[in-house]
């Protein structure tokens, strides 16, 4: 996946985290349908895509969040720290214990590709019954966003 995708992916998951009202069953319903088709076709984005992106503009404040995040995230000039990026280690303990079993998402991919965490991440998070709670869990999308949200200063500026 590239930059824009993984943008894409993340900005959802910070306008999730940050959504203050919980998400309706038809949208749990709908977002468990966009993980299933993640993890089964992660290759067809463009189809995944429209469906998140319908979801995600038929909630208002969804889409404030997301517009928000994705922004932010659209200007940074490097890559993102390792480590503001939720792992699985942290996945496996915020989930709850019902969703134990055939319900983690791995990409086995091909021998010279890497799996996709932000992958492996938004489809263990969309498939599970509560994706709001469990992205509120997540310290990683924490500390993303208040890395997102720290004051930019500029070298070229002197005191």
């Amino acid at each position: 996946m590239n930059t824009t995708i993984d943008n894409t992916i993340l900005a959802f998951l910070l306008a999730l985290k940050n959504l203050k009202n919980s998400l309706s069953e038809d949208e749990r319903e709908e977002l468990a349908e966009v993980g299933q088709q993640l993890q089964l076709n992660p290759n067809d984005w463009d189809f995944i895509e429209d469906d998140l992106m319908a979801i995600i503009q038929a909630n208002d404040a969804l889409s404030q969040l997301y517009q928000q995040a994705k922004v932010k995230l659209d200007a940074l000039d490097s890559p993102l720290p390792s480590d503001l990026l939720p792992t699985s280690a942290e996945l496996e303990n915020v989930l709850p214990p019902e969703s134990e079993g055939g319900r983690r998402a791995y990409f086995e991919g091909e021998p010279d590709e890497k799996s996709n965490e932000i992958d492996n991440t938004v489809v263990v998070i969309l498939t599970n019954p509560e994706p709001t709670k469990t992205t509120k869990k997540l310290t990683s999308l924490e500390k993303l966003w208040q890395f997102l949200n720290q004051p930019i200063l500029k070298n070229d500026q002197k005191t």
